[in-house]
């Protein structure tokens, strides 16, 4: 198949998908003017869109992310990770104070492993050393600020390629991570902070597969099948206006058959919720994951998507919550900076000592 003939199937492909999404967000509206009409296990609201106001602000709120960068030798691996906590202390919605957990300015630190790592294992133990750097400063900023809110860059929980195989090196590296993630669950409910996972990029279909299999079958708005394989983020995109968020939906159907919630423990398992909310007319839904034990998921998705919407109006393209713009900023990390770890270790090493991979010293 010639070059201009993909480009132009792929282009098809794309127009008629986009099509097809606003045919269905359109047919969807009458949802957004009355109640579903039922509840069930998977659905948790009496309505599919809700109109949350942007939240005042006079709390202190804290935002975490990480950077990392690696470089792969002949024996060693090594990952240089730079995870970052900000606190915002808002009076009447302004920032009143900011501090940096743990410091403004700080050297990523380096993390060298020693085992002969296969390169699935490889990247899953860079990941996983990653997320433990940030949870471990997410704590530190919880025990430090005691925020009403805390918001980490990303999913609240590991995602599939963070999973080692069940025979790989790393297996035992993946489930103290595990508990790593639940001492933070623990010690934001101790402190009172609400913990608040923000995904930039959503490629979930979640809440696509609960229409398709609980809402549609009742409501015979459109055809189930023309939502059932479509990712959340795209048809939102079209279907929430700006403001709305969507119903508040269990993270997955079922945790025993979930590849990475059947390793928590029941009591976090079960309780962890998400959203979509659209915080800006010319930007994507983001997605918003929260920890809710007492049943009251409703009232608590309302509160986080009016604060996740009062901290997201930094540009009309770009809806995403500004103290997690500050912590990727802060914590993002550049090639050269491992390359200057790199020399240092090459320049006390024998010049015979094979230390490059090979792709990375070829003669032409």
């Amino acid at each position: 198949m010639s070059y201009s003939k993909v480009i132009e199937e792929a282009v098809s492909f794309i127009h008629s998908g986009e099509e097809q999404k606003k045919f269905v967000s359109t047919r969807l509206l009458p949802l957004k003017n009355g109640s579903i009409g039922f509840l069930s296990d998977e659905i948790l609201e009496q309505k599919i869109v809700f109109s949350p106001k942007p939240a005042e602000l006079d709390c202190k709120i804290v935002g975490v992310d990480s950077g990392f960068v690696d470089k792969k030798l002949s024996s060693v691996d090594i990952v240089l990770v730079r995870a970052v906590g900000v606190c915002f202390e808002f009076e009447k919605s302004k920032i009143n104070s900011v501090q940096y957990v743990p410091s403004i300015y700080n050297f990523p630190i380096p993390h060298i492993s020693r085992n002969s790592l296969e390169l699935d294992e490889s990247n899953c133990s860079r990941s996983l050393t990653r997320l433990k750097e940030e949870i471990s400063v997410a704590k530190k900023c919880i025990e430090k600020f005691s925020p009403a809110y805390c918001f980490l860059d990303g999913s609240l929980v590991p995602q599939y390629a963070d999973k080692p195989r069940s025979d790989s090196a790393v297996n035992e590296m993946y489930h103290s991570i595990i508990r790593e993630f639940e001492s933070l669950y623990a010690l934001a409910e101790e402190k009172n902070s609400c913990l608040v996972g923000c995904v930039e990029d959503s490629r979930g279909r979640r809440f696509c597969d609960l229409l398709a299999q609980e809402i549609l079958p009742q409501s015979r708005l459109v055809d189930p099948s023309l939502v059932g394989n479509v990712f959340d983020s795209s048809l939102l995109g079209y279907f929430l206006e700006k403001g709305e968020r969507t119903m508040a939906f269990r993270y997955t159907k079922d945790i025993s058959r979930h590849a990475i919630l059947k390793d928590f423990d029941k009591k976090w398992g079960e309780n962890i919720y998400s959203f979509y909310l659209k915080p800006s007319e010319l930007d994507a839904p983001l997605r918003a994951e929260f920890l809710c034990e007492n049943g009251e998921v409703s009232k608590k998705a309302d509160k986080i998507a009016s604060v996740v919407f009062a901290l997201s109006g930094v540009h009309r393209e770009y809806a995403y919550p500004n103290i997690l713009i500050e912590a990727d900023l802060r914590a993002r990390l550049t090639p050269q900076e491992i390359e200057i770890v790199f020399g240092k270790i090459f320049d006390k090493l024998s010049r015979h000592v094979k230390l490059k991979m090979r792709r990375d010293r070829r003669p032409f």
